[in-house]
């Protein structure tokens, strides 16, 4: 004869299972309420309350595969977020529908963290939103190595140490830059025009005179300037006493950016002995 304890053990199981039953019927389709009586019953909106797996809806939605087919990609994508294994449900988060059970947009924004599915203007206006949410958004969907950088031209988003390392980058292809930022951008950092403009070669003298030459020296290594003009550039803080030698040598060298009035403003006081410096 069995004791009290297998009897309350065996109540105890047999209310889970039934429990469990009726989590799993609330959880497949929803919630019958009867409004009226027969053919004109109801269905009326179950919130989730267990995961539920595709597959149980696929057991009514057997067109599934038809009715997706025909998407427009860009408004909304199943199959990319199937692939990317998000149920049914992350999306549909009520079961048990009365009418149609498409989403409220809003709950598409809560997940992707901006702009759902992306307006007409999004190839131009993103940077605010992504720069106002972080550049790890753009990972939820997109490999930011190969979709952003195709129009970009550049890391997007932007590695860490940016700052320090984008001039080796950006040097070579300077108008990638001036894709998203406006020359204002760059004059925070850059005292003189950038991107530089087209005529940059013949005309940065000026700048360089203005702000001080070694503004130049933020981004360009000696090595280069020097390579145009032939003489050590910025010039070196000892040049007024040695250039001379300089001068003799590569006098063509420079004229690229003085004209005769600058030498003769220092040199004038030679005159008095003669043009070959003599008494």
């Amino acid at each position: 004869m069995e004791g009290g304890g297998g009897a309350a053990a065996r109540l105890r199981v047999g209310f889970l299972v039934l429990l469990g039953s009726v989590l799993l019927a609330a959880a497949g389709c929803g919630a019958v309420t009867q409004g009226t009586v027969g053919a004109e019953a109801t269905t009326a909106t179950t919130n989730v309350v267990l995961p539920i797996a595709n597959e149980v809806c696929l057991r009514c939605h057997t067109d599934f595969a038809k009715v997706t087919s025909g998407e427009n990609r860009k408004e909304f994508s199943h199959d990319l977020h199937l692939r990317q294994r998000i149920t049914c449900s992350t999306c549909h988060v009520s079961v048990g529908h009365g009418g149609a059970p498409q989403p409220d947009r809003k709950l598409c924004a809560q997940c992707h963290g901006l702009s759902m599915p992306h307006p007409p203007d999004y190839r131009t206006a993103h940077g605010r939103e992504v720069v106002a949410n972080g550049g790890e958004v753009c990972k939820r969907c997109h490999n930011v190595y190969l979709h952003c950088q195709e129009c970009h031209g550049v890391q997007m988003p932007h590695p860490a140490q940016w700052t320090e390392k984008h001039g080796q980058v950006a040097y070579p292809r300077l108008q990638v830059c001036a894709r998203c930022h406006q020359k204002t951008f760059c004059l925070r950092c850059h005292p003189v025009e950038m991107p530089h403009p087209a005529d940059w070669t013949r005309s940065h003298g000026a700048a360089a005179a203005a702000k001080g030459s070694a503004v130049c020296a933020r981004c360009h290594a000696p090595e280069q300037c020097a390579a145009c003009h032939g003489t050590p550039m910025p010039h070196p803080k000892d040049w007024g006493t040695r250039h001379q030698e300089e001068a003799r040598a590569k006098r063509a060298a420079c004229m690229l950016c003085h004209v005769e009035k600058d030498c003769s403003t220092c040199h004038d006081i030679h005159r008095m002995h003669g043009r070959g410096g003599g008494s």
